[in-house]
């Protein structure tokens, strides 16, 4: 393995940064240089880009710089170019083994043919991936970048500026040719999904106004289906051909012998799709997820690979791009990686989630993995109840499976582990090669916000090409195979990231997985040494202190439900202790992917822990309170009825089976509701039995902690999100903790814009609060009930309050404009407003919803208009 400081896409890199300080600036070729510079804005020093993600930029830009400066060299010739001066330099980057003493001798020239040709020296020299490079007879290169980090739009961002620049040059006569036609290509189904984006992609943000015309007027784009041909014409151009591999994999040639068919493996053939394509003039071809090309062993190319050689033995092709996340083979970096982006460079720049003490690894008893189910459960729920995406999407959880059989067993546990916590079994959604088209339609469409499914069990789908943001865990329990990064792709697939989410990831193996996963991290990511400091990772925790303990208690009419049982309760309950099997004891242990150590990849963060699952017992008074108060049932009878089976312990696994019998054996009931008027505290520093919610600093001030990843304290910072009370506020009508800490810059903005024109005159108005920061049911009172589609209850938190001295109160949440769609933002405003609707002259309520920074003047003027009502009505 060359070192990384000899590493061939870090002296590109070097390269692309002194091309973009003189202003991409290529003899012959100036257009490129519009192009680059409409990727971003701002000071040439600090570019902002405008579409494209940091990295995605910066491939672009090394793909152009190796194929305009460099001339779109052969691998051997790129290498030559950074190292051909220092012989050992050049053997040691490309990876050939050469002793220290034979390197005086070697003529690079000599040793490149060997390695090209001598498949004995290949074996013997372990160099099988520089055998693969230095052979090709076409241009060819790997941009490397991590799963989730957007290797779709970098593909399409290529082709259009490809187009575009054939276009401006379409009889380019020099080294460079220009792209006028475009194959993609993926090995498998669920990646070529994710490639249908290439037909949607803003491609007018790509090309400047001009460029983008010419090219959307001529782009031609095909999928094709079920049909043997397609529709592009032989010898047309700017068509854009999406495909699986095996619609136009070369096949071998049948033919007969004594009435049976044969087919030869020597002699190949290609089917209609396959000859039309080749006939395409200046094609290019992108190979996504392209380690396909190598497989798992050197001794024979994938169909990838002979497919490309065949199309280029018909019509020369301009240049073929690779995309992977994964570009080693067997710790052997693949040598046409002009570009890479890391697993941990993603992580750190929040393209991915982060997995700081993420990723769970379970020591299985000999007996039933029952616990172990159960605990992910428990654990994703009480980690992701709430979570959902900026746009609604709730937190999902995949399970990966190799045989129907032990997804089916899993699925019962899983099952009983939702009912168990109270979850619905019908957010489980099963997808497999046999599934339903209904359920096929429900897996595609787990992104929108209003997909109820939660739970995911896969049998090998999913693991790569699956755009899934809104999936937050994935775990692998005793399913092993020996696909070479089966286990890392699908252990990471939950890092995909979307702006505005600020929750980590979870991912949880058994110990073989663990150990295979850590070693296929290694082999993977080895070389990503430096790129990721475990302090990226890093917690800050930021002190909110409690100003004001006394502050106005707001009185609100609420619906209360009660359940009346229809007719007199049963005391003839009879029940049974439930068969269960005690299971054998379960470990886990938490971990954390430390990409800057020296050892394994995988760090462990705090000792084993037998799961208490299944051990804990329960005294019969307890079990009986419990049953009497979920089924409105008279304690006693139960009481007796437990003491007759148990001694008084009851174990914890038995209570599911109890619940059970009792709702078989009780009546129905009726559902009241009636109107309160209840109390609710702004602030709430002691709880119900008298003790303090909130900590005490040395001063003997309360305090709260807020734990923020250091990047988001420090972006929330620069945003000026943290708001001291140490800005006028006259009147002390605010700051009831300090500092606050605004979600977003409206949310910033509107306060500091009421607060200025209360300064001037606060008319009878009492309390101005944020109320957005404090978020524990335990630390206050103000918050709204609503309940999901699943009917599951949740609280709401509005963002300020404004309170009068006569007890009118006005609540206002800040919303960026688009949200109103959004069915959890539909379901906030719909239970405040039921409540509104009760004493509509006790309390106002009004969402913003703002496309800028800024709030427009009319927007804000209904709650200027209730802050000075009493003042005009005294004018008047």
């Amino acid at each position: 393995m060359p070192k990384i400081e000899h590493a061939l896409f870090n002296n590109i890199k070097h390269s692309i940064c002194e091309w973009r300080q003189c202003g991409y600036i290529c003899e012959g070729y100036d257009l490129i240089s519009s192009i680059l510079d409409y990727q971003t804005e701002g000071h040439k020093d600090y570019p902002i880009s405008k579409f494209l993600r940091e990295p995605q930029l910066f491939a672009l830009e090394a793909y152009w710089y190796v194929r305009l400066v460099l001339e779109t060299p052969s691998i051997v010739d790129l290498y030559k170019h950074y190292y051909g001066g220092d012989k050992k330099v050049f053997f040691d980057a490309l990876g050939v083994p050469i002793s220290k003493d034979a390197v005086d001798f070697a003529d690079i020239d000599s040793v490149i043919k060997k390695v090209k040709e001598d498949e004995g020296f290949v074996s013997e020299k372990n160099i099988q991936a520089l055998h693969e490079a230095v052979k090709l007879d076409y241009p060819s290169y790997i941009l490397a970048l991590a799963m989730g980090a957007g290797k779709t739009v970098l593909i399409g961002a290529i082709i259009a500026t490809e187009f575009a620049m054939s276009m401006r040059y379409p009889d380019s006569k020099g080294k460079v040719q220009f792209m006028k036609n475009a194959l993609v290509f993926a090995p498998g189904k669920t990646i070529i999904e994710s490639l249908r984006e290439l037909s949607d992609m803003p491609y007018e943000k790509i090309l400047p106004p001009g460029l983008y015309r010419d090219f959307f007027v001529n782009l031609k784009i095909e999928f094709p289906g079920k049909a043997k041909d397609i529709q592009a014409q032989k010898g047309s151009i700017y068509n854009l051909i999406v495909t699986n591999t095996e619609k136009i994999s070369l096949r071998a040639r049948p033919y007969s012998r004594h009435s049976k068919l044969i087919f030869e493996r020597n002699k190949v053939e290609a089917n209609f799709r396959l000859q039309k394509i080749a006939s395409l003039p200046n094609l290019g071809v992108f190979s996504d997820e392209a380690h396909h090309t190598y497989g798992n062993t050197f001794d024979e190319l994938k169909r990838v690979r002979e497919t490309i050689n065949y199309i280029h033995d018909e019509q020369p092709i301009v240049t073929v791009v690779n995309t992977t996340g994964t570009p080693y083979y067997k710790r052997q970096l693949l040598k046409e990686v002009i570009f890479w982006y890391g697993l941990g460079e993603g992580i750190k720049d929040n393209i991915l989630k982060d997995l700081n003490n993420g990723i769970h690894q379970y020591d299985i008893g000999k007996q039933s993995e029952e616990e172990v189910f159960r605990d992910i459960i428990k654990i994703f729920f009480e980690s992701y109840s709430d979570v959902a995406l900026p746009d609604g999407a709730k937190a999902k959880i995949a399970f990966y499976f190799k045989t129907q059989e032990h997804l089916d067993t899993s699925r019962n546990f899983i099952e009983k582990a939702l009912v168990e916590i109270g979850e619905d079994v019908s957010q489980i959604l099963v997808n497999t090669r046999q599934s339903s088209s209904s359920d096929i339609e429900n897996f595609k469409k787990l992104n929108d916000p209003n997909n109820q499914k939660r739970v995911i069990l896969l049998i090998y789908k999913a693991v790569e090409g699956w755009n899934c943001p809104s999936l937050f865990a994935c775990a692998l329990i005793k399913e092993q195979t020996k696909s070479s990064n089966y286990i890392l792709q699908a252990a990471t697939r939950c890092l995909r990231q979307v702006p505005g989410n600020t929750h980590s990831a979870k991912t949880f193996l058994d110990t073989s997985n663990a150990i295979i996963l850590d070693r296929q991290l290694q082999e993977n990511f080895r070389t990503d040494l430096g790129q990721l400091n475990l302090g990226n990772n890093e917690k800050k925790s930021v002190a909110l202190h409690i100003r004001k303990t006394q502050l106005p208690k707001l009185e609100i009419t609420r619906v209360v439900k009660t359940a009346v049982r229809k007719g007199e309760p049963s005391d003839s309950l009879c029940l049974e202790k439930p068969k269960t099997e005690k299971p054998s004891p379960t470990l886990r242990g938490t971990f954390t992917p430390d990409f800057y150590g020296s050892s394994g990849m995988l760090t462990q963060t705090g000792s084993f822990q037998e799961l208490p699952l299944g051990e804990y017992f329960l005294d019969c008074y307890s079990v009986a309170w419990q049953i009497a108060s979920r089924y409105h049932l008279p304690i006693m009878p139960i009481l007796k009825d437990l003491q007759r089976i148990y001694s008084n312990e009851i174990p914890q696994n038995h209570l599911h089976g109890l619940f059970e019998q009792v709702e078989e054996q009780t009546a129905d009931y009726d559902t009241i509701e009636e109107q309160a008027t209840v109390v609710m505290a702004l602030i709430r520093i002691q709880d119900e039995n008298g003790q303090d919610v909130f900590e005490k600093d040395k001063n003997g001030m309360y305090v709260h902690h807020l734990h923020l990843l250091k990047r988001t304290y420090e972006q929330m910072k620069q945003n000026d999100l943290f708001a001291e009370d140490e800005r006028k506020d006259t009147y002390d009508l605010s700051f009831h903790y300090t500092p606050y800490n605004f979600d977003s810059t409206p949310e910033s903005f509107f306060f500091w814009r009421i607060l200025s024109i209360l300064d001037a005159d606060p008319s009878d108005v009492e309390a101005f609060l944020f109320t957005g920061g404090l978020t524990d049911p335990k630390q206050t009172d103000f918050s709204f009930e609503y309940f999901d589609e699943n009917k599951r209850r949740h609280h709401y938190f509005p963002d300020f309050v404004l309170v009068k001295k006569t007890g009118e109160f006005y609540v206002v949440e800040i919303k960026a404009e688009g949200a109103q769609g959004d069915k959890i933002v539909e379901m906030k405003v719909k239970a405040v407003e039921r409540i509104q609707k009760m004493q509509p002259d006790k309390f106002k309520y009004k969402v913003v919803y703002t496309p800028t920074t800024t709030i427009s003047s009319q927007e804000i003027k209904p709650v200027i208009d209730w802050i000075n009502s009493q003042r005009r009505q005294e004018d008047e």
